[in-house]
């Protein structure tokens, strides 16, 4: 996945409430699709990709060393990730929620939860980079600086 991009290139993780229907993918991949091949920065067209990954989030991946993002297309892409959450009634900005897996097990908690599921890995909300996202973003509850 974003195979194209040097690992410097900035990343947006939208993490959903809940996991998405096949309809909601679908729906969610076609729309990013159009907004990413529109998006710009002043005139200028971002060198960006987006993917749902995970059943669960929205990751939005643009090579600032082509073009940098602004404050003003930025947040162009937080309302559009808002607008989806409205269309779909999905929450992508609640940050008390966090995603664990072990194996295959998928369960969502509240951060307060964490100390209490420590043999479970975490989709790191700190995630910025494409190289986070290759190898920071899944990490063991146990080192995540969340618990105590």
């Amino acid at each position: 996945m974003f195979e194209s991009f040097p690992e410097n290139s900035q990343v947006w993780i939208y993490s959903s409430t809940r996991f998405f229907t096949t309809e909601e993918e679908n729906f969610l991949s076609k729309n990013l699709d159009l907004f990413i091949n529109q998006w710009a920065t002043h005139g200028t067209e971002l060198f960006a990709q987006a993917a749902v990954l995970h059943h669960s989030f929205i990751v939005i991946v643009s090579d600032e060393s082509k073009v940098k993002s602004s404050g003003c297309s930025v947040d162009s892409s937080v309302r559009f990730v808002k607008d989806l959450g409205r269309e779909l009634n999905i929450d992508f900005f609640n940050r008390m929620s966090v995603l664990l897996k072990k194996e295959d097990e998928y369960k969502r908690i509240h951060f307060s939860e964490l100390s209490s599921n420590l043999d479970f890995e975490m989709f790191n909300p700190l995630v910025k980079t494409l190289k986070d996202l290759r190898t920071n973003w899944l990490i063991p509850v146990s080192n995540s600086e969340f618990v105590n």
